[in-house]
C-alpha cells in the first residue's frame, strides 16, 4: 500500500477546506481559520509523521491533515491565493517533534505548539522518550486568537 493511499486527501473547494481519510473526515470554512501550522513527530517512517494543522479557535481543538495527503500542494496553493500569503512547508527534514506556524504572517516561523514530557514518567519513558506527551498551543500561537 502506498503512503498516499492511507494518508487521505486534502482539498480546497470554494470556501471550504476538507480532509478525508480512513481515520477521520472534517471540513471547515476558510473564513474561520485563524492559524495554519505544521508539525512533525518521530513516528515515521511506517506511519505518517508530518501534519498540517488548521485552527479555528483554541477551544475547538485542531483540524489536522497528513502532509502526505493527496492534493496537499494544490490545496496550499489555493489557500495561499485566498489569504494573500505564501504557505510553504518548512519541516520536511525533521525526524523529531518540531512545530512551526505557517500563517498568520506576523507569527510565521514561530513554534505553534509546545510538546512537553508528562509530569510522571517511568524510567523506561525517560530513557526512550516514549509515552504520552503534554501538548499545548505555544504563547505565539495563542496570540493568533487575541483580538
Amino acid at each position: 500500500m502506498k503512503r498516499e493511499d492511507h494518508s487521505g486527501e486534502l482539498e480546497c473547494r470554494g470556501d471550504v477546506i476538507a480532509y478525508h481519510s480512513a481515520r477521520r473526515d472534517w471540513s471547515i470554512p476558510i473564513a474561520n481559520v485563524q492559524l495554519i501550522g505544521e508539525y512533525t513527530n518521530s513516528d515515521g517512517p511506517y506511519v505518517d509523521d508530518y501534519f498540517i494543522v488548521f485552527l479555528t479557535a483554541p477551544e475547538n481543538g485542531w483540524h489536522e491533515a497528513s502532509f502526505y495527503a493527496r492534493g496537499r500542494d494544490e490545496t496550499l496553493t489555493a489557500l495561499s491565493k485566498r489569504i494573500s500569503a505564501p504557505l510553504e512547508c518548512g519541516l520536511c527534514d525533521s525526524t523529531r517533534y518540531k512545530t512551526r506556524i505557517m500563517w498568520p504572517v506576523h507569527l510565521k516561523e514561530q513554534e505553534f505548539m509546545e510538546v512537553l514530557p508528562p509530569k510522571k514518567q517511568t524510567l523506561w519513558q525517560k530513557i526512550t522518550g516514549l509515552g504520552a506527551r503534554d501538548i499545548r498551543l505555544s504563547v505565539a500561537a495563542r496570540r493568533a486568537f487575541k483580538k
